[in-house]
């Protein structure tokens, strides 16, 4: 997992400009934030990092930061190399 990559994908889920957001921003003070954004990051989740993850489980994770590490962790643990 790239943080970078994972940052501008957030970046374009918000439709910010790239670089926009960095690892320290809260998630749902991020201009943008919508019930809308929230089903797309939640898919976004699925979709690129084979992750599922339940809208409780994604509210546990205040900032984009402790999002990512919680997906490198899932991430990682179901990328067979």
């Amino acid at each position: 997992m790239d943080e970078s990559v994972f940052l501008q994908q957030m970046d374009e889920l918000f439709d910010l400009e790239p670089g926009t957001l960095d690892l320290s921003c809260v998630i749902e003070e991020t201009p943008g934030w919508s019930s809308l954004t929230f089903l797309g990051l939640i898919a976004l989740v699925d979709e690129a990092y084979q992750t599922a993850i339940k809208p409780r489980q994604l509210m546990q994770h205040a900032t984009f930061g402790e999002l990512y590490s919680y997906l490198e962790t899932r991430y990682s643990s179901s990328v067979v190399t």
